[in-house]
């Protein structure tokens, strides 16, 4: 009994493994999207940490070594990103650099800590050779990764143009802002992070299915003899044409209505059709110009407007098209549907490549 009841799990777990890879898989690109590509577009708005509050929290108790300046941990948060800036103090009193440590306070005296992962001081032995500590965390809901910036030390405590980064690849300056693609791994945050998106993915994609499934189990199956109705049956019959009996009524007409072909095909054409209006829009808005001719017919004659009734419309006839063929040869739908999934998707592509040189390699386009 208990050979069988182990075969049976490691069944149920082979076919499990085999269903959730996907899912795992949409979970590890999401996660990096957050924490790397989001980021990245919103700086490149003049959006993050940089326009945040900024919290300030010191070192304490007060201690006449500090003379009216503790060594500070100032702390500016964002939804998908933080930074944390470690600064020290030179006492006078006894000529020694003084960092921040695991003890602070805000300004009103409640006790502050910093996270693991943030670095406030450096080395003992170098504690004199560094003016500041940049640490920034991204990713979402948890933090997953983080980067560095540290500041040398000059003279007259004024730093040196570009630090030394840690951590992270530098992309350049957006608005006297660093961009910095975070590279050093928090493996708990990763792993949450993971989990987090996975779990969401699935809900998105296999709890509905599920819940169709159910549905038509139990409007679309004959009770008496098993006999279930195909999904994309155009309309279900009274009475169940094995045995005679009668369906279970479908107060809703669920199963009259035939199930969509290419239901993931049809979300990517709404995602990407959506994506190409946005992109137009921003790139007309930076002085760009339409180079599809009926798209710029289009534009001229009804606008912006126009354009995305145009879009919608035209996404509308291919998805019907996709189903009347789909019912007459499912090989030709299927092919029109991931064909024109393909083609909506170049433009997109080269939206996205001219919008990230402009911003981040203008010389480029000079």
């Amino acid at each position: 009994m208990s050979t069988q009841s182990g075969e049976r799990w490691q069944s149920r777990l082979t076919r499990w493994s085999a269903k959730s890879w996907r899912f795992a898989l949409s979970g590890v690109a999401l996660t990096l999207f957050v924490a790397w590509g989001l980021p990245l577009l919103l700086a490149a708005r003049g959006i993050g940490p940089a326009d945040s509050p900024m919290s300030l929290w010191h070192r304490g108790p007060a201690s006449e070594l500090w003379d009216g300046r503790a060594p500070s941990l100032s702390v500016r948060r964002s939804a998908f990103s933080d930074w944390y800036i470690a600064e020290p103090v030179r006492t006078a009193v006894d000529g020694r650099t003084h960092w921040p440590d695991v003890d602070l306070e805000d300004a009103n005296g409640r006790a502050r800590s910093a996270p693991r992962s943030v670095v406030i001081a450096p080395p003992t032995e170098q504690s004199a050779s560094w003016g500041r500590i940049d640490t920034g965390l991204a990713g979402w809901p948890f933090r997953a990764f983080a980067s560095e910036a540290w500041y040398p030390r000059g003279r007259e405590e004024t730093y040196q143009p570009l630090p030394e980064f840690r951590g992270n690849a530098h992309l350049g300056l957006v608005l006297g802002q660093h961009i910095l693609v975070p590279l050093r791994p928090l493996p708990l945050g990763i792993l949450l992070n993971i989990c987090f998106w996975a779990t969401v993915s699935w809900c998105a994609i296999a709890g509905p299915r599920a819940i169709r499934s159910h549905r038509r189990a139990k409007y679309g199956r004959c009770p008496k003899c098993g006999y279930e109705v195909g999904k994309h049956e155009v309309k279900r019959p009274g009475i169940c044409p094995e045995c005679g009996a009668s369906f279970v009524r479908d107060p809703l007409g669920f199963a009259h209505t035939p199930e969509m072909h290419f239901q993931t095909a049809y979300v990517w054409i709404i995602f990407i059709s959506s994506l190409d209006i946005m992109l137009t829009w921003k790139i007309l808005d930076h002085g760009g110009i339409e180079v599809n001719p009926l798209a710029a017919s289009v534009i001229d004659a009804w606008g912006m407007q126009g354009a995305v009734a145009f879009k919608f419309a035209l996404m509308m006839w291919v998805i019907v098209v996709c189903e009347i063929l789909a019912r007459l040869r499912r090989s030709a739908g299927k092919f029109l549907a991931y064909t024109a999934i393909i083609v909506s998707a170049s433009p997109v592509l080269w939206s996205l490549a001219l919008l990230t040189a402009r911003e981040f390699f203008p010389a480029m386009l000079e």
